[in-house]
């Protein structure tokens, strides 16, 4: 569910989502909302995740477990900015109003942090890496933790609806329908730290006695993408928006770290990569209101 309010003079917007989601791998509990001003977005998300890890590989002696439960944490703040087109007018370059940017586009910088669990392959040498560098054992870890920079673009037909109050369509000239298709994207690439857990380097040195991990930590390179395709309706009454939108929702992750790097026959080297991938029907609800739509076509 999202809310967004307009206060006339200063041109701030603030909004607010939640949604709950009981799926087949996860519970996952999301919240987040962003303050607008003029045409910059400040956008905060967060959600909790929660499972059970089952693991089927071999187990060290000690306490490690076929079964453990997690509960990770997402977090991401973007500060956004929308696209301004731009016409070049009796010699200069002259930037046009916000309703003729139709598809919402923009750009941004951000911050994510996350935590999930994953499978770590283990690497061992005799000495010369280049010639004998062979898999030992793999361990598991249920909170590898990743902190990324981000930059991301996209656009959004539904909140830029909401921000021209309903008055302009796609189609130039013609009113918005009232039923009609709506389309959001988002493409976001990352770069940061990552850090694995001193049980999952216990557990991996342990699987392979007289080695041991070079470095827990890694350097990730994250790729982002969010896709929602749907159908909304909206309802126009004075100086408010309503708009009720169903659609299915695309959200994928991969990311790639670079460390623990074997080069001693002492050394236990890691690798992993993965991909996170979250999709299902949503459903979302805008409201808008701005005093200045009163005595707008």
């Amino acid at each position: 569910m999202r809310d967004i309010f307009a206060i006339r003079r200063i041109e701030l917007r603030l909004g607010l989502n939640a949604q709950f989601e009981n799926i087949i791998v996860s519970k996952a509990y999301r919240w987040g909302g962003y303050l607008g001003f003029k045409g910059y977005w400040l956008m905060i998300q967060s959600s909790k995740i929660e499972e059970t890890l089952s693991w089927k590989g071999q187990l060290p002696p000690g306490e490690y477990f076929r079964q453990i439960g997690f509960q990770n944490s997402y977090f991401n703040i973007d500060l956004l900015k929308n696209f301004k087109l731009k016409r070049y007018v009796d010699g200069e370059w002259k930037s046009d109003d916000v309703e003729e940017n139709k598809m919402g586009f923009y750009w941004g910088f951000g911050y994510t942090s996350m935590g999930f669990p994953l499978e770590i392959a283990t690497l061992t040498t005799k000495g010369n890496p280049s010639k004998d560098l062979k898999f030992g054992l793999p361990a598991y870890d249920s909170l590898y933790m990743i902190k990324s920079f981000n930059l991301s673009a996209g656009f959004d037909l539904l909140r830029q609806f909401c921000q021209v109050g309903g008055r302009y369509g796609l189609i130039p000239g013609r009113p918005p329908m009232k039923v009609a298709l709506y389309l959001s994207t988002e493409d976001r690439i990352g770069f940061g730290p990552g850090k694995l857990t001193s049980y999952s380097i216990n557990m991996a040195e342990d699987l392979n006695p007289g080695r041991t991990v070079t470095s827990p930590k890694f350097f990730n390179t994250n790729l982002h993408y969010f896709l929602s395709v749907g159908l909304r309706y909206y309802i126009k009454s004075g100086p408010s928006l309503m708009i009720l939108a169903v659609g299915y929702d695309l959200e994928g992750t991969d990311f790639s770290p670079s460390g623990a790097r074997v080069k001693e026959k002492e050394d236990l080297g890691l690798d992993f990569t993965g991909i996170l991938f979250n999709h299902g029907v949503s459903f979302k609800f805008y409201l808008a209101f701005d005093r200045r739509w009163r005595n707008m076509p």
